[in-house]
């Protein structure tokens, strides 16, 4: 028999596990073990439980030597508690070890060994050890069931616990109730998790929880705000931080800067405003309701700041193409002790390429790689392809590329495949863009990746392969959209194809049903006064209700090339509207008229520039 003197040093140890004190109760253990002081059956599981809490995998090693150097390893209890502190360590090979080695185990043990399993997402081995249980006699219990439901990938499975809930007389539970309402929600069946919600007897704040969460996560963010109110006017229980971080969500989803207030003041009001979540969760919704400032204030006034919460801030900079204050804060996260992580590094290397600081992007990329940080965005390398193709730098292009291939599953995705042609071909590399055109643009239906190669092909100055891979392109029955249509009149543009133009512009109306931009018509214009047909141009000028002055210009233009005052005058007078101040349109006007020797209407229309005060500026040189 033990003496007092023996046992109460581990009875203290089991009370400041009680109180929430797990780091002193690794310290009390081991001053304990130090004074060669005997452990009993209740010492180990305490143990476990606080390097459970405390996510200390190294503690929980040790403990383990120390349980199997004493003799407990055989104990139910003891193992039970080993198995659940390996499983919340996610170390799950070594649960299963010490669960496997069990000569005799309990629900308990089961029950952790599935909670563990089911967290990690290894929702089939979950499914086996749950049917391992009645294979072995054993009747689940609501923990049981309660942890099983996460493992439910398909809704059918989820109906048949719901049948073993209903026969052992679970459904009563509220622990597995919120469980089966999760389980629903996930398998997008919204209304039998909205019945289980009506059927549970006194349903808490849980359940209500359970149902918003779920209702935000499938997008109906109006519905999520409707259970949180009906919680409010029908539960005894107040809203906690799951509830006021699902409001916080709606509020940012909606765009409903008011309703994220609202939610401020009854944080303020309940004195929640220390809750490090709360804040993170308000500087989000503030960020992307178009409150900067207000987000500012509540993150500069908070005392303790994680990573997340940075890089909220430093995304709600960016947000707001503040880009200067981001990388300051990117900075100073360093300075109070905290090590950026793979988010933080893809945001401020976002924001460097969306603002075009392509220099500064390859310079933070490569203190990331030094760093040893893993994990980079496809979106930050399609960003940074972005760069290469602004700065026409092949080499890191190719080294972007072959890494993405080397360490990315998802480097077939649309938008990262349409950058690496963009980038190849605006380096001039159009064998390159080709051959992962071949490899699968053709076998796709999104027209993004035929016109990064029409697009490019025309910028090589490859026209007749860019009309080739239009017309392929069409004959594969690939929807063009107005990019596509832009990019194929571009080429003929170029190569002066006035007639295949007209035709592609037909198809495009006609066929197609596309309406025409600024950006069709200014070529068409460009085409027609390059081919003479000032009529026609005029008619496609007259289609758009205000054209830009520079297709003004390139008509006025053609005017003296072909020596046309008629439709020259009213060019000029168009963009004499435009703008009062300019004197060029009526430069290149007396110009016509005085090739077609009419030095009336010349001093007719000098005389005019000079009654509106317009100077002809003097030419000058930039050499002298």
């Amino acid at each position: 028999m033990l003496s007092a003197a023996t046992v109460a040093p581990w009875k203290r140890l089991g009370q400041l596990v009680s109180s929430g004190c797990y780091q002193e109760a690794l310290l009390a253990y081991s001053g304990a073990h130090a004074s060669n002081l005997r452990p009993n059956a209740f010492t180990f599981p305490c143990l476990l439980k606080s390097c459970a809490a405390l996510q200390d995998t190294s503690a929980a090693l040790q403990v383990h030597g120390h349980l199997a150097k004493f003799g407990f390893s055989a104990c139910p209890f003891t193992a039970t508690a080993l198995t659940s502190a390996y499983a919340r360590l996610l170390r799950l090979r070594d649960a299963r070890m010490v669960f496997d080695g069990m000569r005799e185990r309990t629900v308990p043990c089961f029950n952790a060994l599935i909670a563990g399993l089911s967290q990690c997402g290894m929702v089939d081995e979950a499914r086996d050890v749950f049917g391992l249980l009645g294979k072995e006699g054993m009747l689940p219990d609501s923990v049981t069931v309660a942890s099983v439901l996460p493992a439910c990938v398909a809704v059918e499975q989820g109906k048949q616990l719901h049948g073993l809930v209903v026969k052992t007389g679970y459904c009563l539970d509220r622990y597995v109730a919120t469980a089966l309402i999760t389980m629903y929600l996930d398998c997008w069946d919204s209304g039998a998790a909205r019945r289980i919600l009506e059927l549970t007897v006194g349903k808490g704040v849980e359940s209500y929880n359970a149902m918003a969460s779920g209702l935000l996560r499938n997008g109906e963010h109006l519905i999520a705000l409707g259970i949180v109110r009906e919680m409010i006017r029908g539960s005894s229980g107040k809203p906690n931080e799951t509830t006021l971080l699902v409001v916080l969500s709606v509020s940012t989803s909606v765009m409903a800067p008011s309703l994220g207030k609202e939610a401020h003041c009854y944080v303020l009001k309940r004195a929640m405003d220390c809750n490090v979540n709360i804040r993170t969760a308000l500087i989000d919704m503030y960020s992307k309701c178009g409150s900067l400032e207000c987000a500012y204030q509540v993150f500069s006034t908070m005392d303790e700041r994680n990573l997340v919460t940075w890089n909220t801030m430093i995304s709600g900079f960016l947000i707001h193409d503040k880009l200067a204050d981001a990388v300051r804060l990117f900075e100073q996260l360093r300075l109070k002790g905290f090590r950026p992580d793979s988010i933080t590094w893809n945001l401020v290397i976002n924001g460097l390429a969306h603002h075009q600081k392509f220099a500064e992007v390859f310079s933070f990329f490569s203190k990331m790689r030094l760093e040893g940080v893993s994990g980079v965005s496809l979106e930050t390398m399609t960003s940074m392809l972005s760069a290469c193709s602004a700065m026409s730098d092949i080499q890191h292009g190719k080294e972007i590329y072959c890494q993405v291939i080397r360490t990315m599953q998802d480097f077939e995705d649309d938008v990262f495949q349409t950058t690496v042609i963009d980038m190849f071909m605006s380096c001039g590399c159009d064998r390159y863009a080709g051959r992962v055109f071949e490899k699968r643009g053709r076998k796709l239906n999104d027209p993004a990746l035929w016109n990064a190669m029409i697009s490019g092909y025309g910028r090589c100055g490859k026209n007749s392969l860019a009309l080739k891979t239009f017309n392929e392109m069409l004959q594969q029955q690939v929807q063009p959209n107005s990019a596509t249509f832009l990019c194929a009149l571009s080429a003929c543009s170029h190569s002066g194809l006035f007639q295949k133009a007209l035709h592609i512009y037909q198809v495009m109306e006609n066929t197609y049903s596309i309406n025409p931009t600024v950006e069709h018509l200014s070529v068409m214009v460009d085409l027609f006064c390059r081919a003479g047909k000032l009529s026609e141009a005029y008619s496609l000028l007259l289609k758009h209700n205000d054209p830009p002055a520079s297709m003004w210009y390139s008509f006025l233009g053609a005017c003296r090339k072909y020596s046309n005052a008629e439709l020259g005058e009213i060019a000029a007078t168009k963009l004499y509207d435009l703008d009062p101040s300019c004197t060029t349109p009526w430069v290149i006007l007396s110009n016509i008229y005085a090739e077609q020797y009419r030095w009336t209407e010349v001093e007719t229309l000098r005389k005019s520039m000079s009654d509106k005060h317009l100077v002809k500026a003097p030419a000058r040189s930039e050499l002298v």
